[in-house]
């Protein structure tokens, strides 16, 4: 993917189907990229990811910044339950992602 591209995910959480088209919007290649929701269940949805090598190794970082629709009940979802729901969506992600990358 480069500058530009979108994808369109489409995954189920709490039991309702989402749709979700991301768009690169800002890209560095190899040390960072970010993506934003073009369309979809989110007011706002964006999502750096930096990469930093380290010996052999790289550092994956990812920051993310959100919010849902419906105003005041959309914060309130927010706080009570999306936010610790993305931080172990991405840490789920994470972890398989450096299983495959390491072989695993």
């Amino acid at each position: 993917m480069t500058l530009g591209d979108s994808v369109t995910w489409q995954a189920t959480h709490f039991g309702v189907p989402f749709r979700m088209t991301s768009t690169i919007t800002d890209y560095d290649r190899p040390h960072r990229f970010v993506d934003e929701q073009a369309q979809g269940p989110f007011r706002e949805w964006w999502h750096e990811h930096t990469f930093v090598e380290q010996g052999e190794s790289t550092l994956m970082t990812d920051v993310v910044r959100f919010s849902a629709p419906l105003g005041p009940l959309g914060r309130l979802v927010e706080r009570l339950v999306l936010r610790s729901y993305v931080r172990r969506l991405l840490e789920t992600r994470n972890a398989w992602l450096q299983s495959e990358l390491e072989g695993g």
